[in-house]
């Protein structure tokens, strides 16, 4: 295959736009992780700065934050992961394609349409080739074999990621489906806004971009349904980190509950269960799924997942795991929910 020949005993790993929260949650995670070796974390505001200058919380970690010149990462780096706002990995993507494997945490290689992401994300895409080369990183969904052949892997947006899940057992059959799906400020990064100040935040809830949510051609392109046939309506919440989500499908013929079960129960991070609740899935890689018939052919879907882990930085993790051979859950199988 075009990927890793053998398992790696050391994968060295870059991360490019380390200040931001998935960045911070990818180092958090691969500290942990038994073969991965960090060998630049970057930052245009913060070059030649100890981490825990930057953020005293990882003072323990002797890691120095740089801003050396992508030629250099690509050399140094097995993998590289992209922590970079929307519109402006593209060209970073780029300049790292076949120099080395690169897994994308923005929106800038997730969708195959040009138009469609033009549509969403009100800019142009300046490499539409390298759209069809990029493979999209959901593990539960698409082929490994696909993802550890990839160059580029394009992780999920973490709306998408939990609506695809809920929606995904009923491919093919789809009716209808609503959904109302409700996230944490950790969602909105680490730049403050009037939506994201925690006085407002703290005692409030809104909805915001109703069917125009920019991970909607994410969720239907799994789902097999048009926009047409979604209602989403994402909120956000008073607290720091999750998604909540609940859906409303309506299918073209019954749909059996217990398949949902025998679908996901090869997935170590899915687990269905007969409640789901924020608290016992946050700050692990985790994703918890119910499900219940109400009427003939209507059910109602729920999930959560911590959209800091399994909505990004854990999930971009599992794809490097299956890139480099390891097995899918090193490093996150080990991370219990923090509870309460």
């Amino acid at each position: 295959m075009d990927g890793f020949d053998n398992i790696k005993m050391v994968t060295r790993i870059s991360i490019i736009g380390i200040t931001g929260y998935t960045g911070l949650e990818l180092l958090r995670l691969l500290n942990a992780h038994k073969y991965a070796q960090i060998v630049h974390v970057t930052s245009r505001q913060h070059d030649s700065v100890p981490i825990g200058v930057v953020y005293p919380h990882l003072a323990h970690m002797d890691l120095m934050v740089s801003n050396p010149d992508l030629e250099i990462i690509a050399n140094d780096s097995d993998v590289v992961f992209l922590c970079l706002p929307h519109k402006t990995a593209q060209d970073t993507v780029a300049a790292l394609y076949k120099k080395t494997k690169v897994i994308d945490l923005s929106a800038d290689f997730r969708l195959d349409d040009v138009s469609t992401y033009e549509k969403y994300y009100k800019t142009p895409h300046n490499y539409p080739a390298l759209l069809d080369e990029a493979v999209y990183g959901a593990p539960e969904i698409v082929a490994h074999e696909d993802i550890a052949d990839a160059d580029i892997v394009a992780n999920p947006g973490c709306f998408a990621l939990l609506s695809q899940f809920l929606l995904y057992p009923f491919a093919g059959i789809i009716e209808h489906a609503d959904i109302i799906a409700v996230t944490g400020s950790s969602g909105a990064g680490r730049s403050a806004n009037q939506g994201t100040h925690h006085p407002v935040r703290s005692h409030n809830f809104k909805s915001y971009n109703i069917n125009k949510h920019r991970h909607i051609p994410e969720i239907c392109r799994t789902a097999k349904i048009s926009e047409e046939q979604l209602n989403f309506v994402p909120g956000s919440g008073p607290f720091s980190r999750g998604i909540f989500a609940t859906g409303f499908v309506r299918t073209s013929e019954e749909y059996n509950i217990e398949d949902m079960t025998k679908l996901y129960a090869p997935h170590s991070f899915l687990r269905v269960t007969e409640n789901v609740e924020l608290a016992n899935i946050t700050g692990s890689n985790f994703c918890d799924l119910s499900i219940q018939k109400v009427a003939p052919r209507n059910y109602i879907v729920q999930g959560a997942l911590d959209n800091l882990v399994k909505g990004a930085s854990g999930c971009a993790i599992q794809n490097m795991n299956i890139m480099c051979g390891y097995d899918e859950g090193e490093g996150l199988l080990t991370l219990s929910p923090v509870y309460p």
